[in-house]
This record gives structure tokens, sequence and C-alpha cells, in this order.
């Protein structure tokens, strides 16, 4: 009886996995970073993992930038950012490797800055917070990215960030 209703069972998941239910291609997932670098490394770093994930999963990624995560990206006194140099562990290298490239570590990112531009280049959108810039005296005006090393991310002001957040199919935070 046990194995006839496990088989049952097995058999719906399959048929339920088949029909495209559980299919994540085509939605969006919002990562919403908060958290900067300097308080937590974790944060950024394992958002990064996940946002290539989505995107190899077939997700549209959207991901906005937002309160002390903001921080990461500012450039320096160096000219630099706070992650762009971060150098990926070896044996989260080889991890994302066997995960994302077929075991090519020449494929995967040796830093987070290189992360960043792969991620973008796999067709993730990026998001700033217009409004924290200013507030944290990153930038002068709305509207402008001229202190961060991105300069891809795009400003967006509170109404945007809004509609990022309910037209999301998932959203994470970190």
């Amino acid at each position: 009886m046990k194995k006839t209703v496990m088989s049952l069972f097995t058999a719906a998941l399959l048929t339920l996995a088949s029909s495209g239910l559980y299919a994540a291609e085509g939605k969006t997932m919002l990562f919403h970073l908060k958290t900067s670098l300097k308080h937590d490394d974790a944060q950024i770093c394992v958002a990064y993992n996940e946002i290539w994930a989505a995107l190899a999963e077939g997700l549209k990624v959207k991901v906005l930038v937002d309160a002390d995560a903001i921080n990461t990206f500012k450039i320096g006194w160096r000219g630099k950012d706070d992650i762009e140099d971060y150098k990926i562990p070896e044996n989260l290298r080889q991890a994302l490797a066997e995960q994302f490239t077929g075991n090519k570590l020449d494929d995967t990112p040796k830093t987070y800055g290189d992360f960043l531009n792969l991620l973008r280049d796999k067709g993730a959108e990026f998001y700033v917070n217009s409004s924290f810039l200013v507030v944290a005296k990153i930038d002068d005006q709305l509207g402008t990215v001229e202190n961060l090393s991105a300069k891809f991310f795009k400003p967006i002001g509170l109404k945007e960030m809004f509609r990022l957040r309910t037209g999301a199919d998932y959203y994470m935070v970190y």
C-alpha cells in the first residue's frame, strides 16, 4: 500500500513539474540588497550567488541596491569601492564552477567586481535608491551615480522602488 501511494505521489509530482506549474522561467525575482559589505560581508556575497542561481533558472532578475548596501559601491579615496577587488575564496569559486560553468574555473569570477559584471552581462538589472544616494551624501542630486563604481546602476525614486517590490513574483532581502 505504501509503495502504491508513494508511486502515485511521485507520478503526480512529476506531472506537475512537467506541466510547468513549478517552472520559474519567465517570472521575476527581486533581490533587495540593504546590508553593506562592511557590516556583514556574508549578506552581499550570498546574494551574488543566489542572483546567479536565479538567472540560471531562467528568472528575470532585478536587484535593488538600497540603504547601507549603497556604501559598498561608493568610490573611496583610492578610486575604488569596497567590493570590486574583494577576492572570491577559491573553494567557493570551485563550488560555483561546478554548479554554473560545467567545472570551468576560468569562466568563474575571481573577484566580486568581476562577479557583479558577470551578473549584469547575464541579464540582471540593477537599480539604486536615488533618495538614499542624496541622504548618504554619495551624490548631490537625484538620478546620478557618478560617485558609485557601478555606473550601470539605474537610480530610481520611491514610487519605482515600490513598483519593483510589488511587481516581483519572488522577493529576497539581504
